[in-house]
């Protein structure tokens, strides 16, 4: 039955999905390259391979292909955001706040054209920051109350937290110096002995 979640998708339906797959790509790069007001719609849907009633069956014009790409990888950054102390009970601290921050920084670089033109697009912001810090400050709150890291102001923490590791992003991953893992390693060992309990805060 084609309602079945199972059953495979219409044609139809699975060209306009690989075609929007193919927008979101050429768009990206366009925008990275040219930002929004460089960028023509025409050049678009060449590096797309397509043409222009297909982008607009997408959006509605560049201004919306702009702000739903963005806004979307804004959305994704703030959920891994939120999972940097993931993890079961057992993990040590050390190893919960890498794996977390790993991941954070997996996403970042998984596209790095697409977190240029964000963070370029995000600079103009003077509060973009506050999202990652609210995130951050409600997650060391938990943490705190669980007995995981120190009882430093949380929202210090946060502030603490988010420079060291935005800072790394940008000094070694950005510019492509080191790999995540090497990254990770150099941001862990600036952030582990702040976060680190003393022996009376621990339950």
């Amino acid at each position: 039955m084609q309602g079945d979640p199972g059953s495979p998708l219409h044609p139809q339906t699975k060209r306009h999905l690989h075609n929007t797959q193919r927008l979101r790509a050429a768009a990206i790069r366009e925008f990275a390259r040219h930002g929004l007001h460089g960028t023509k719609v025409s050049n678009i849907v060449a590096a797309a391979q397509l043409t222009q009633p297909s982008f607009y069956r997408t959006w509605p014009s560049k201004e919306a292909a702009f702000e739903e790409i963005v806004s979307e990888t804004l959305r994704s950054w703030r959920d891994a955001a939120t999972q940097i102390m993931a993890g079961p009970p057992g993990v040590t601290l050390e190893r919960r706040m890498a794996q977390g921050l790993s991941r954070l920084y997996a996403l970042l670089v998984a596209d790095l054209e697409l977190t240029h033109m964000v963070l370029r697009e995000d600079t103009k912001n003077a509060d973009r920051y506050l999202p990652f810090i609210d995130i951050y400050t409600t997650i060391f709150l938990d943490a705190q109350a669980r007995g995981l890291i120190a009882r430093t102001p949380a929202e210090s923490l946060a502030q603490l937290y988010t420079a060291v590791t935005e800072r790394l992003f940008y000094a070694r991953l950005y510019t492509r110096q080191r790999s995540v893992d090497a990254a990770v390693q150099e941001a862990m060992t600036l952030l582990l002995p702040l976060f680190q309990p003393s022996p009376k805060e621990t339950p």
